[in-house]
């Protein structure tokens, strides 16, 4: 009797829950609360701010590719001591410029992920609290009134499921917090020393491609191709080459430390976290059903000795 009385208590329980999820207005004000807002308002805010990095950066990078072309594109023809020169500066960058075409790619895998991490996050209510949780709340009642007549384990499976449901309407949420976390602590110094250094280099850069309105403005660029092409003199070409190698490799070290920072807080980061919320819900589960496993296997060795005897 007391058996029967908890089966429909339960039963109303789950009743209820469930017409909570499917109706609307009910649903409005249970899970859409506003702590469930303001846990997804920040994950979005996070989400949302490696986005604005990562386009920042992605732009960064295609002003370099740009700076560079245009030195790549220019030569200085001089003729020193009578010998005839063609000096090609650009191609110094050469290294760099593939380096910031693999950036580029790179980084559109980034901006992709951090798309899919946004959808997910915009998904994970309706699918794990209007799918999930009410798919769950369904098996584990019919597990309660069909367990006789059905050797599916219906109500465990329903329990199982509906603890995934939290999981799946967490996981991104609790993703961007961990995500956001490490980068401050770890990233966000590596980040903003590369980005300004970046930034810094292309300006320098760009004053070689800068063209003077008067002569009172030109840069030491300028003036250092117009004097050799005036004088045609024998001038020290390894300072400018060093110059240019220096600020090459300078940027290759400044965009690798970016690479590092959105590989790892677009892509392995909060692959590694989700990876490890449904392990624990896996762990988890897997616990609560060791039991019932060793109960089972016991009960079939007993019987087996049983009948041998």
């Amino acid at each position: 009797m007391l058996k029967d009385r908890r089966k429909i208590l339960t039963s109303l329980i789950l009743i209820a829950l469930f017409l909570v999820i499917v109706l609307a207005p009910l649903r409005s004000v249970v899970f859409e609360n506003p702590l469930f807002k303001q846990i997804d308002n920040t994950a979005t805010t996070q989400i949302e701010a490696s986005l604005t990095r990562a386009l920042a950066s992605f732009a960064l990078a295609r002003v370099t590719n740009g700076v560079i072309s245009v030195i790549q594109e220019s030569e200085v023809a001089v003729s020193p001591a009578g010998v005839g020169l063609n000096l090609a500066f650009g191609q110094i960058l050469d290294p760099l410029n593939d380096m910031v075409e693999r950036f580029s790619w790179v980084m559109l895998v980034a901006l992709s992920s951090l798309g899919v991490q946004r959808f997910l996050l915009e998904a994970s209510p309706w699918l794990g609290i209007e799918v999930i949780a009410s798919s769950a709340l369904l098996l584990w009642l019919a597990g309660l009134w069909l367990g006789n007549w059905i050797r599916l384990d219906l109500a465990s499976l329903g329990k199982r499921l509906l603890f995934l449901a939290i999981i799946v309407r967490f996981a991104v949420p609790l993703t961007a917090a961990l995500n956001q976390t490490t980068y401050d602590y770890f990233l966000a110094e590596r980040y903003t020393v590369a980005s300004h250094s970046i930034a810094a280099t292309n300006t320098e850069l760009q004053q070689i491609e800068t063209t003077p309105d008067a002569p009172t403005t030109e840069g030491w660029w300028q003036q250092f191709t117009a004097h050799l092409k005036q004088a045609e003199l024998a001038i020290d070409f390894a300072r400018i080459q060093s110059w240019m190698t220096e600020r090459s490799t300078q940027m290759i070290d400044n965009f690798l430390d970016l690479l590092v920072v959105f590989l790892l807080n677009t892509v392995i980061l909060p692959l590694a976290f989700l990876w490890g919320i449904f392990r624990f819900f896996k762990v988890l589960t897997g616990m609560s059903l060791l039991p019932q496993v060793e109960q089972t296997l016991g009960k079939k060795i007993a019987g087996s000795k049983t009948a041998r005897s």
